[in-house]
């Protein structure tokens, strides 16, 4: 069985580690990366051709049923605020 995984982000972490890691894993598949950047767009289509590049995390969303494991690696200033402690 194969995984198929998004990556949001592709920053240091997502460029260097996460990507690189999971196309190197067997039973995993780097599907997609979503990140709005022109540059690191073309850097996943040269280093990862499969690959499908989004610009957005809802165009990830739209196609969840594509996918069985999504990776984020985007600064932590970028995730969904916690809700206000009680």
């Amino acid at each position: 069985m194969t995984f198929r995984v998004a990556l949001v982000g592709y920053g240091t972490g997502g460029a260097v580690f996460h990507a690189p890691l999971i196309s190197s894993v067997p039973g995993l598949r780097l599907a997609a990366v979503v990140t709005r950047d022109p540059g690191r767009q073309q850097a996943v289509r040269s280093r990862y051709p499969d690959t499908r590049v989004l610009d957005s995390t809802d165009r990830l969303w739209e196609s969840t049923g594509t996918y069985d494991l999504v990776v984020i690696a985007t600064p932590n200033r970028q995730h969904v605020p916690s809700p206000a402690p009680r």
